[in-house]
C-alpha cells in the first residue's frame, strides 16, 4: 500500500513548454526603462525561465509613452544591448529583437510622422489604447501607420474593458487591417474573470494574429504554467500565428 503511493509521487511531471509558440512578442525584459525588468540580475532570471519554456525568440517591447516612460529607438537599443550581452556570456538559445510597446498619445503620432518607430520584423508596430475609455482619434493613427507601410498590431484587446460586451467593436478594427495580439496570461485570469472571458471570445472568433506574454517580471513567466491544462490553449497552438518562426 505504502510502496504504491511513492510510486505515484516519484513519476515527474511533464514540465509545461511554449515551444509551439516559439516567440514571444510582447516583453518587458529590457532592464531599467519601464515598469519591467529593473535589472540585468532580473532580466538574466526572465531569460533562463524563457529558455527553460522553449522560447527561441524574444521581441522586446518596453513601454513609449510620453507622460511615463519617454524611450527613444536609442533608449531601447542600448537596453537591448545589455541584455544581448547577458544572452552571449550565459551562452543562452535566444535570439532578441528591440521593438517597443507604443502608447495612443500625441507623442506616438510624432515618431509615425518622423519615421522613428521600432516595428517587429520589419512590418509590425505594437501598440496600445488606454484602459478607461476609447481614443477619438483611433482610427486616424491606424490610417497614418499603414499609409507609412506599417502593420498595426492591437496589444492585449481583451483588456479594453469598453469593448466587453461589443464584439462588433473588436470587428471594426480587424475589418480595418488591424492584427491583435492576446497576453498568454489574459486565458490565466491574471487581470480578471472579464479578461479571462474576453480572451477566450476573441480566440473562440479566430481574431488572434500574434501573442505575447506581457511578462514584467519572472513570476509573470512562471504563471504561465497555469496554462497547461487549459483547453483554450491547446486551440491557439494550432493557429497560424505571426509568433511562428521560419
Amino acid at each position: 500500500m505504502f510502496s504504491f503511493f511513492k510510486s505515484k509521487s516519484s513519476i515527474p511531471s511533464v514540465p509545461f513548454l511554449l515551444e509551439s509558440i516559439e516567440s514571444d512578442w510582447h516583453s518587458h525584459v529590457l532592464p531599467g526603462i519601464d515598469d519591467g525588468s529593473q535589472n540585468a540580475e532580473q532580466s538574466l532570471e526572465m531569460l533562463q525561465e524563457y529558455v527553460r519554456l522553449g522560447i527561441k525568440k524574444i521581441v522586446a517591447t518596453p513601454h513609449v509613452r510620453a507622460d511615463y516612460f519617454k524611450n527613444t529607438k536609442e533608449s531601447i537599443i542600448e537596453a537591448q544591448s545589455k541584455v544581448q550581452h547577458l544572452i552571449t556570456a550565459h551562452q543562452l538559445p535566444l535570439v532578441l529583437e528591440a521593438s517597443a510597446e507604443y502608447f495612443a498619445d500625441e507623442n506616438f503620432l510624432q515618431l509615425i510622422e518622423q519615421d522613428q518607430l521600432l516595428p517587429i520584423e520589419n512590418q509590425y508596430i505594437l501598440f496600445e489604447f488606454p484602459m478607461q475609455s476609447p481614443i477619438l482619434w483611433a482610427t486616424k493613427l491606424v490610417e497614418k501607420l499603414q499609409r507609412k507601410g506599417y502593420t498595426p498590431l492591437l496589444a492585449h484587446p481583451e483588456r479594453y474593458r469598453y469593448w466587453h460586451g461589443k464584439p462588433q467593436e473588436w470587428g471594426k478594427w480587424k475589418n480595418r487591417g488591424v492584427c491583435f495580439q492576446l497576453n498568454l496570461l489574459s486565458l490565466t485570469g491574471h487581470y480578471g474573470s472579464a479578461e479571462r472571458r474576453a480572451a477566450f471570445q476573441l480566440l473562440d472568433t479566430d481574431y488572434i494574429d500574434a501573442v505575447g506574454s506581457d511578462a514584467h517580471g519572472l513570476s509573470h513567466l512562471q504563471k504561465l504554467n497555469e496554462l497547461a491544462k487549459n483547453p483554450h490553449f491547446d486551440k491557439l497552438q494550432q493557429l497560424p500565428l505571426l509568433n511562428h518562426l521560419e
